[in-house]
């Protein structure tokens, strides 16, 4: 089946030059106006050395020298409040210019830098990511209680803070191109403090949400749950549903008639028929494999397939594969760091594809 254009240009590994030029001096003017690290002064040519100390140089060894060795004698002869004081100082000295240039502070990294090098790879690809619970139900609910609802993460208690990195989308209003797809680095979360005023956080999801549109389309929706199994008090294992109770007379439960995978998955559906439609021999058999190796759900709803990833990514497709932060301190090697930023970027997508195919083979269609 012939690939895209799109999909053919990526496995090449074919990039927009004329973006590529642009985005370099992009890239090269942000390291420019970046604050550049201290470590960065002790970087000298000994054979010129007198020459290349410069006033900032020395003030810093001498910091250090002071941080080293006066230090601690004033600590342990008891002049805290001394010792204080050198230390505000010299930390005021090592950081006063932390902040960076205004036109560093003004620079729109996520704009100027991050959105267009995913553009090298096609137009089409931009940041963001529609969180739409009627990708996944049909009632008035928050996002994170539809992936409740759903039954793509475990019930969230109430006020839980939920937090995306990584947004990536491709053509994704474009429902009937099945090369389409949004992808995002998922936390879900709830803070809580004991009465001895320590902090916890219990996570009910931590991974990775993908969506697809498929070269098909299902009636009703179709949800495919991984189990957990846990000890019995008198021996053996008991299968164990983590997301929210299955009710008979809501759903329809789905029997495959295969052990090993009413083992591993808890499978409902709006309709019997349209789940064995998805759930061939093949599919069972592609689906058992990838449990192996992760924990994941999956939710059918028209020609939209959602699937989380529990606790990481598929290979290369992590949560931090695309930042978005603004580095703090300029690149010592900015052609090298915008070549690892495209060669993560593409692994990428690559790695989203290539778990698309598994769960559509029959997308892999030209446009």
């Amino acid at each position: 089946m012939d690939l895209s254009a799109f999909r053919k240009r990526l496995n090449n590994g074919e990039i927009d030059q004329v973006k590529l030029e642009y985005l370099r001096k992009e890239n090269y003017y942000f390291a420019s106006i970046s604050p550049k690290s201290i470590f960065d002064n002790f970087k000298m040519d000994f054979s010129n050395i007198k020459e290349r100390i410069s006033g900032k140089t020395v003030m810093i060894i001498g910091i250090v020298l002071l941080l080293l060795f006066v230090m601690p004698r004033l600590f342990f002869r008891g002049v805290y409040s001394l010792s204080f004081i050198f230390i505000i100082i010299a930390l005021s000295l090592l950081f006063s210019k932390s902040r960076g240039t205004p036109e560093y502070r003004q620079f729109d990294y996520r704009k100027r830098i991050v959105e267009p090098s995913l553009k090298l790879f096609d137009e089409k690809m931009s940041l963001g990511f529609h969180f739409d619970r009627s990708d996944l139900v049909d009632e008035e609910l928050s996002y994170d209680n539809a992936l409740v609802e759903a039954r793509m993460v475990k019930p969230i208690k109430k006020r839980s803070s939920s937090q995306a990195t990584s947004t990536i989308t491709y053509d994704w209003q474009n429902s009937s191109n099945t090369d389409s797809f949004e992808y995002t680095g998922y936390k879900l979360y709830y803070e809580w403090e004991d009465d001895d005023g320590n902090k916890h956080e219990d996570v009910f999801f931590n991974g990775t949400i993908f969506k697809f549109h498929t070269s098909f389309t299902i009636k009703g929706s179709v949800n495919i749950m991984s189990t957990n199994t846990k000890q019995k008090v008198f021996g053996g294992e008991k299968e164990v549903n983590q997301f929210k109770r299955i009710k008979d007379k809501d759903v329809v439960v789905i029997d495959t008639e295969n052990h090993e995978f009413a083992e591993n998955f808890d499978t409902i559906a709006t309709y019997d028929n349209e789940a064995y439609r998805f759930l061939t021999p093949t599919m069972i058999e592609t689906l058992l494999e990838l449990r192996k190796e992760y924990f994941f759900c999956i939710c059918l709803k028209g020609n939209v397939m959602t699937v989380t990833l529990d606790n990481k990514g598929f290979k290369y497709a992590t949560r931090t594969a695309i930042s978005e932060s603004k580095p703090y301190f300029a690149s010592k090697d900015p052609d090298g760091d915008l070549n690892k930023r495209i060669v993560n970027e593409r692994n990428l997508l690559l790695s989203i594809y290539e778990f698309k195919d598994m769960l559509d083979p029959n997308g892999r269609c030209a446009e």
